[in-house]
């Protein structure tokens, strides 16, 4: 099936998409306007071109930061950790944002393990609070302090956000 068939994200709306035999991904606008991306089941070799692609269009479409929530992935291989990362590039290119929210602890050891933590900023907690903290973040720059807490880095140089 090509992937008009799916519909891009020129003509987004809320719904449930299978970009693959192994993936869906359910599109919904935030409380405050910001895109939610959802993915369900096995980001690999099958559907990582797909998802790549559908981000992509997402992020052009709509600006802003895209919010990626993984907690329904079951599996990822290094292929769906290439299109998370090539995500995540586009979307600084065209200075928007990509985060990842309620990643499976699987993947936060994936990306962990292999330095990606950096570009591939990952949230845990509540959607809502995750939502206002990917807007700030968006706007400024956060980095996370000793003992949890979350400062403004007022030289605009610190790009990452860790797991609370």
């Amino acid at each position: 099936m090509s992937d008009s068939a799916h519909g891009t994200a020129t003509g987004l709306k809320p719904g449930i998409i299978q970009l693959a035999s192994v993936l869906t991904v359910s599109y919904s606008t935030g409380q405050v306007g910001d895109t939610i991306l959802t993915f369900a089941g096995e980001l690999d070799a099958a559907s990582a071109d797909r998802a790549y692609r559908y981000v992509r269009d997402t992020i052009d479409t709509r600006g802003g930061p895209v919010l990626l929530d993984v907690a329904g992935l079951s599996f990822c291989d290094a292929r769906g950790l290439g299109a998370l990362l090539r995500m995540s590039s586009h979307a600084r290119q065209t200075g928007s944002s990509l985060h990842l929210l309620t990643p499976p602890p699987r993947l936060v050891k994936l990306i962990k393990i292999t330095g990606l933590d950096e570009m591939l900023p990952m949230h845990r907690g509540e959607r809502t609070g995750e939502v206002a903290l990917a807007r700030a973040r968006h706007h400024r720059n956060i980095a996370p302090m000793p003992g949890g807490s979350w400062s403004a880095d007022p030289s605009g140089r610190n790009d990452r956000v860790g797991l609370a």
